[in-house]
């Protein structure tokens, strides 16, 4: 093997130990002008609100004690719902305790049950947050009250092998309407029980899972190397004589 064969071939293992030296010096791979985290407001941790209603949820309406007049259905998109007996009825924007109560209210106005005892249950909101990023299946997920980070990427088929674990994005909109951005560590989660980790989503919420470092070597390595220079990973030969030997 002559000089020429062993440089080549210690030339992107020492690179890649360069690149991944690199990495684990900064928290993410993006080049400090252009992480403009200063353009997000300051995140605000809030207790998660009480579900409020809204059009297109579908809705469960179960009485107890009057079985018959049960009822399953959406809400319209003028923010009403259509319950027989009860009549049409404004839902969206209510939680489902107070649709509930103005149930029993008009029943019993209606001379059918004065003891009615509603409960109303969302069976499928029309609530969406949107993960992105090393997922299984980036795009919409439908969001179910009380659903967390990891389970959101569990609903988006889980993360990839080239995912970045301890520092996956969530963004979420300000009072004022500007991006707030909050890092969520799921190792932390998932291996110290780290309950600060354990974020409740809101509707329109984003998360992106970013790539992990060796992911991000790899890609820069095929891009900048495989792709530029004149050799790729599956040919193996050396120079003898000015002939070249595959």
């Amino acid at each position: 093997m002559t000089r020429t064969t062993r440089s080549m071939k210690t030339f992107r293992p020492a690179l890649a130990l360069v690149l991944l030296t690199l990495t684990a010096c900064s928290q993410t791979w993006v080049q400090p002008q252009y992480q403009q985290r200063a353009s997000f407001a300051k995140w605000v941790d809030s207790t998660p609100s009480v579900y409020r209603i809204q059009p297109g949820d579908e809705l469960s309406v179960l009485l107890p004690f009057n079985g018959e007049l049960n009822y399953r259905g959406p809400v319209a998109p003028d923010g009403t719902l259509t319950m027989p007996f009860a009549g049409t009825m404004p839902a969206a924007g209510l939680s489902v305790a107070q649709l509930g109560e103005n149930i029993n209210k008009a029943l019993a106005a209606n001379g059918v049950t004065g003891n009615a005892h509603a409960a109303v249950a969302i069976t499928q909101t029309s609530s969406h947050i949107y993960v992105g990023g090393q997922v299984g299946k980036p795009g919409e997920v439908e969001l179910r009250p009380g659903m967390s980070v990891l389970q959101a990427v569990i609903a988006a088929q889980g993360l990839l092998d080239t995912a970045r674990t301890n520092e996956v994005v969530l963004i979420r909109r300000s009072p004022d309407g500007r991006p707030m951005l909050h890092t969520i560590n799921l190792d932390s989660l998932t291996h110290q029980g780290d309950s600060n980790q354990d974020v409740v989503l809101q509707s329109s919420d984003t998360i992106f899972v970013p790539k992990s470092s060796i992911a991000e070597v790899d890609q820069w390595v095929d891009q900048y190397i495989d792709k530029v220079l004149p050799f790729n990973r599956s040919l193996d030969y050396s120079i003898t004589n000015n002939h070249v030997l595959y």
